[in-house]
């Protein structure tokens, strides 16, 4: 299975951690027609499907994972995620189907806050208590 990961999967040592593969790579893309938000109470991501195409969340996909890393992944993340197929618009420009972690619309105005979730804000503010809450204790 394909994997598309938007939030504290794209840090490596946080995706080596829980999928257990040592292998980093995948290749830069992003869905459209969703948002991504912070989870509320929370400093990791939800996304939410808008419909809207110039709504757009960036990422990256994993090719063919195996079936335990899917488990492992799984169980990391949040009982009210669903893990659904998108389409990913990859940076080469060509497209690949991937499974995504989301966000039900009929819940997210109740699981997400309204404020947005990016990379670099994690990074700076929230990797570092994160780590130490996930997987130092």
């Amino acid at each position: 299975m394909n994997l598309f990961v938007y939030g504290t999967l794209l840090v490596p040592k946080i995706w080596e951690t829980v999928s257990g593969i040592t292998d980093s790579t995948g290749e830069d893309g992003s869905i459209y027609g969703y948002r991504i938000y912070r989870v509320e109470g929370g400093d990791f991501p939800g996304i939410v499907e808008t419909g809207e195409k110039n709504d757009g969340v960036p990422g990256r996909v994993f090719y063919h994972l195996p079936e335990r890393a899917i488990e492992r992944l799984d169980a990391y993340e949040d009982t009210f995620y669903e893990r659904r197929e998108v389409t990913v618009q990859l940076a080469n420009g060509k497209t690949t189907q991937a499974h995504a972690y989301v966000v039900p619309e009929s819940i997210a105005t109740q699981i997400l806050s309204p404020a947005p979730w990016t990379l670099e804000w994690f990074e700076e503010h929230a990797l570092e208590s994160y780590w130490a809450r996930l997987f130092e204790s």
